[in-house]
């Protein structure tokens, strides 16, 4: 046998090759960490260039999006002048630099990211969180509040706002007299409750930029919304009405069951939306918010450009540059909505429902001199062209003894959504031509139960259209049945399906094949 002295063979010690192999695999896992690591940094470096015109340019498969986009230097056009506008002076301490600086940073960083405007240290009020839960505990420790009003559909309030002190002329008093008493007759006929806040609730950091101008329209409506939640847990909705709107269909009852998923309800279409991308493409002058923890968020990211001052007017020059036919001037609260839903359509739009077949908002150019043909040819009870739901009087500023859609008028009480933002102006005369005759449309709607009606549209002036009846309670029921849409026939009825053309009943089944295929027998 040879030894191993005389060279005849070797023992390897136990386990030299494993660890030769451990060795090489943890080289080859340095080596590759390397190359990530470097990988990351190059592209850390061109993702974010990229990505400078995600929101602006819109998808790259759709032409007519593209041609409508703005080029990159349009955007850093207004970069700069955003800069420039916030340079500090060389007066100013150091405080104001370094605001300067930080609101510059947040703007370009806006624009490299593609996400919503935020706004550093300004919240609607202290975090709530588990409201879901928390709002279920107390109705159930609280039964004398029920979630469901007693027709048994859920608890909705209407809120609306109007200025703490009287307006600057009488033509606007009385609007705001008429249009309230307008919002109690739906109430009452739905069974709909109704908070009309005159009190100034804002933040002052929410206030118009306006001078005259007060209550609870624009951005003030967002803390007053809120507040209203956490108050009245027992409510299930709440429907925002502006002071310029009115109710023209007293008979429409709010589709809330096609809302089961939703928590947010506008007046929308995906096209004008995501497609357009137009700056009115959702109206906040009527529009319904669930109450619920969802709809708290909402709120609290809504209110990023609310702050006044420099956050407010960068905030503006933002969404000038990005929403389509937007004019120059400060955030508003509609634009700001199209903008949040835009930028974070993730985040926000399996709650929200774009509701596009009845006038939760109508503007009421369109709409206001097509009332008779209306009462000639339908019915209430439609809410859509046939006989609009709500017409809002966007532009016309009656208490201010102005008609106006400036800027000015974005913010103010009982304005906002619709009409914000606008350069052209109503003449002051058509304005209160057409709340008058919008209110007596309504108005006729109700003093039907009661037998009478305006002797026109233009007229407060009213006149007996029915005898009085030995009979009220028939009398009553017919002008109840008049305020409710008429009973469409069911495709799947058996009645309907009693009443379709017959197939042929001798007709075999090659035959009416053969009919299909355009055969005819010459026999």
């Amino acid at each position: 046998m040879r030894t191993p002295a005389a060279g005849g063979w070797r023992l390897h010690p136990r386990g030299s090759s494993s660890s030769k192999l451990t060795r090489r695999i943890i080289s080859n896992v340095k080596i590759s960490l390397l190359c990530a690591f470097v990988t990351i940094l190059v592209l850390r470096g061109t993702v974010g260039v990229n990505r400078r015109l995600v929101y602006i340019a819109g998808t790259s498969d759709n032409p007519a999006a593209a041609a409508s986009t703005r080029p990159v230097d349009d955007i850093e056009r207004i970069l700069r002048e955003i800069r420039a506008d916030s340079d500090p002076d060389p007066d100013t301490d150091d405080d104001a630099a370094q605001t300067t600086s930080s609101s510059s940073a947040a703007t370009r960083e806006h624009y490299d990211r593609g996400a919503a405007w935020t706004t550093a240290n300004y919240s609607l009020g202290p975090r709530v969180t588990r409201w879901n839960a928390k709002r279920r505990r107390w109705l159930h420790q609280n039964p004398g509040f029920p979630y469901r009003d007693a027709r048994g559909g859920p608890r909705v309030l209407l809120v609306t706002a109007s200025p703490p002190g009287p307006c600057s002329s009488p033509a606007g008093d009385r609007f705001l007299l008429r249009a309230t008493k307008n919002r109690l007759d739906y109430c009452r006929l739905h069974g709909v409750e109704m908070v009309h806040v005159t009190a100034r609730l804002e933040d002052p950091e929410l206030s118009s930029s306006s001078v005259g101008t007060g209550g609870a329209g624009g951005w003030a409506k967002l803390a007053l919304l809120r507040r209203l939640m956490l108050a009245h847990p027992e409510v299930e909705w709440l429907w925002w009405l502006d002071a310029g709107a009115l109710v023209t269909d007293m008979g429409f009852e709010l589709p809330l069951a096609r809302y089961e998923g939703a928590h947010l309800v506008v007046r929308s279409d995906s096209y004008l939306l995501f497609q357009r991308r137009s700056w009115d493409a959702a109206s906040t002058a009527s529009f319904l918010l669930r109450n619920c923890q969802w709809s708290l968020d909402l709120l609290d990211a809504w209110a990023g450009m609310a702050p006044r001052g420099r956050a407010r007017d960068d905030a503006g020059k933002l969404l000038t540059a990005t929403l389509a036919g937007r004019p120059p001037g400060e955030a508003d609260d509609q634009s700001a909505l199209v903008h949040l839903l835009i930028t974070e359509k993730e985040r926000w739009m399996d709650r929200v429902y774009l509701e596009n077949q009845y006038y939760l908002h109508g503007v009421w150019t369109g709409l206001v001199g097509k009332f008779e043909e209306a009462m000639e040819k339908h019915h209430p009870g439609y809410g859509d062209d046939r006989w609009p739901f709500v017409t809002h009087f966007a532009g016309c500023k009656l208490c201010e003894g102005r008609s106006t859609r400036s800027r000015s008028a974005s913010a103010s009480a009982g304005d906002s959504g619709g009409g914000k933002n606008r350069s052209d102006e109503y003449p002051l005369e058509r304005c209160v031509s057409g709340m008058e005759r919008a209110f007596n449309f309504a108005d006729n709607q109700v003093l039907r139960l009661y037998g009478f009606r305006h002797e026109s549209l233009a007229s407060a002036e009213v006149r007996r259209v029915a005898n009085r009846s030995a009979n009220p309670l028939e009398a009553k029921e017919e002008s109840l049945a008049f305020l409710k849409k008429p009973n469409e026939p069911d495709p799947w009825s058996s009645d309907v399906r009693k009443n379709r053309k017959s197939k042929g009943e001798g007709d075999s089944v090659l035959a009416r094949i053969l009919k299909r295929l355009g055969w005819r027998s010459k026999i």
